[in-house]
């Protein structure tokens, strides 16, 4: 029992001694390194030249030398540069710093902000692909979710655009048709959905792969219409009729949107493609036909319930409806609307967005009537400005 005691009266004195022995050792490697760096020049210890007014100034090629300098010799120590250069863009999904193994570098065309968002596109056509396999292979999931991934950024919530929107479509298309090909409805309503998604966006008009794809997958879509719903054949003829128009097929786009409105006739929502009927009709009569405002309003009025204020999907409506009412000449209406639009968009989704490109192109281009009687009156324009 004496030894018992002994020895745990000795331990805590043992694990003291192990503890200030790491310290001390630790202390001495850190005096060693210290001892091995090289002296830092301070700027008072700069080389100095005599100016015009008769000043010692440091040579600039000295501070260029230490401005630039990211790592110190002999120091295992990096100095991040200050400012904008300091902050290089990280992936969220792999965590690394720079280029992936193809060469590109992590961007972001979601409505993110700050730093965060950037992503390499590889890295998210992996991280779709396997929740899209996780989808599939659950029951409680909706088709649509399969896809969700190559559409939506996870963290905004918001679709992707641009050159990240047309990779991420095409990388759908092939990773719906290479994995879930088994055969079943579920299977071939995905490949539809993709094919759609992927032809919407080559009409966007925003991508210059031509129209070669665009006519295959027409085809492809063409031969999947006889197991389509009334619904989903109605939104393929609504896609067919958007890319026509958008390569300048403009009597094959009228048909297709005039069917896809027949069979959408009885449905409570969808107006779009009426509105897309009465944009190709403009063009193709050439005539001063205005866009029906009622159903451009009643459609913004259905999505601002459905979705939000906030989403790129409400202010789209919006814009529309706003280019409508500048149309029939409401200016004041379609200008108020526009300042809304603007400031949500450039507070939800930056400055850079699309949409908030699109919701200010528009607002500047609202332009106000000038008066006949201006020359006669005031001279010319200018001076019409400064009377008001």
């Amino acid at each position: 029992i004496l030894l018992g005691l002994l020895l745990a009266m000795a331990r805590p004195t043992m694990q003291l001694k192990l503890l200030f022995g790491r310290m001390r050792r630790r202390c001495e490697h850190e005096e060693e390194i210290t001892t091995k760096q090289p002296s830092v020049t301070s700027p008072c210890d700069l080389p100095t030249s005599t100016s015009s007014c008769g000043h010692s100034v440091a040579t600039s090629s000295t501070c260029t030398m230490l401005s630039s300098t990211s790592t110190l010799p002999g120091s295992p120590y990096t100095i991040k540069p200050v400012g904008a250069a300091a902050e290089v863009s990280s992936c969220w999904l792999c965590l690394e710093e720079g280029s992936d193994a193809s060469g590109k570098p992590p961007v972001r065309n979601c409505s993110c902000r700050g730093t965060s968002g950037y992503a390499h596109v590889s890295c998210v056509i992996n991280y779709a692909e396997h929740k899209g396999r996780q989808c599939y292979g659950s029951t409680n999931q909706n088709s649509s979710d399969v896809c969700r991934y190559f559409k939506c950024c996870p963290n905004c919530n918001q679709e992707y655009q641009n050159d990240v929107q047309s990779d991420l479509s095409k990388a759908m298309v092939s990773f719906v048709e290479r994995k879930l090909h088994d055969g079943t409805p579920r299977a071939s309503h995905l490949r539809i959905i993709a094919l759609l998604d992927r032809l919407f966006v080559l009409s966007s008009g925003a991508h210059e792969e031509g129209s070669s794809e665009g006519q295959v997958i027409c085809s492809k879509l063409m031969f999947l219409m006889d197991g389509m719903d009334s619904a989903m054949k109605a939104k393929t003829y609504y896609a067919l009729g958007c890319f026509h128009g958008s390569i300048g097929s403009l009597k094959k786009a009228k048909g297709y949107l005039e069917t896809a409105r027949n069979l959408l006739q009885d449905a409570d929502s969808d107006t779009s493609s009426v509105s897309d009927i009465a944009e190709i009709e403009l063009k193709l009569n050439d005539s001063n036909a205005s866009i029906d405002v009622d159903s451009l309003r009643k459609q913004y009025e259905e999505i601002l319930a459905k979705s939000g204020r906030e989403t790129t999907l409400t202010i789209d409506a919006g814009v529309s409806l706003a280019k409508a009412l500048c149309s029939a000449d409401r200016n004041c209406e379609a200008e108020k609307l526009l300042v809304n639009l603007v400031a949500t968009s450039r507070r939800v989704h930056g400055q850079d967005h699309n949409c908030t490109k699109s919701a200010l192109k528009a607002l500047q281009g609202l332009t106000l009537e000038v008066p006949s009687s201006i020359d006669s009156e005031f001279g010319d324009i200018e001076g019409w400005f400064q009377s008001i």
